[in-house]
């Protein structure tokens, strides 16, 4: 995984905690921890020990591990259980770049959307610059963004032509 990945999923597990009311001082920790991965000349999985923990200064024993399983499997089982706590509908609107916890929590309760298609909709009809530090330029951003993530949703689930064979 690469370091800017992997910083991103730093980053949403600090918004994630944040929303969640968690300390302080832990979010302070992952954001740290994400601008220090942006900081490095070399690939985070370099860092890696015998032990698979990332052997990076500025990390605690617990981030150590954690961030070394991201950068070797791509994945994190904290970030994938703290995404498993929220409903489906804000996992849906998480997935689009540009929305975070706030920022979603805002479009469900203020403009009442609900999925990724839906930010779309409100975007084509100027709904989303209603919310706060919103503009014009984002709010043409947030739609692009989900529209992009519809499209890739739907090249997965095409399944291509396959000839039938000749009996």
């Amino acid at each position: 995984m690469e370091n800017r990945e992997a910083a991103l999923t730093l980053f949403g597990v600090a918004a994630l905690l944040e929303a969640q009311g968690a300390n302080p001082y832990r979010v302070r920790a992952y954001r740290r921890a994400a601008r220090g991965l942006l900081r490095l000349s070399v690939r985070a999985g370099e860092y890696v020990d015998a032990r698979g923990e990332c052997d990076l200064p500025w990390l605690g024993p617990r981030l150590r591990r954690k961030l070394g399983e991201l950068v070797t499997r791509g994945r994190m089982e904290f970030h994938d259980a703290l995404l498993a706590q929220l409903p489906p509908t804000l996992r849906d609107l998480l997935e689009v770049p540009g929305i975070g916890p706030k920022t979603a929590d805002r479009l469900m309760t203020q403009l009442g959307v609900r999925s990724k298609r839906g930010v779309v909709r409100a975007a084509r009809q100027g709904r989303l610059r209603t919310l706060p530090m919103i503009g014009e330029r984002l709010e043409r951003k947030l739609g692009d963004a989900a529209e992009a993530q519809l499209a890739k949703r739907a090249q997965r689930t095409v399944v291509p032509d396959v000839p039938a064979r000749a009996a």
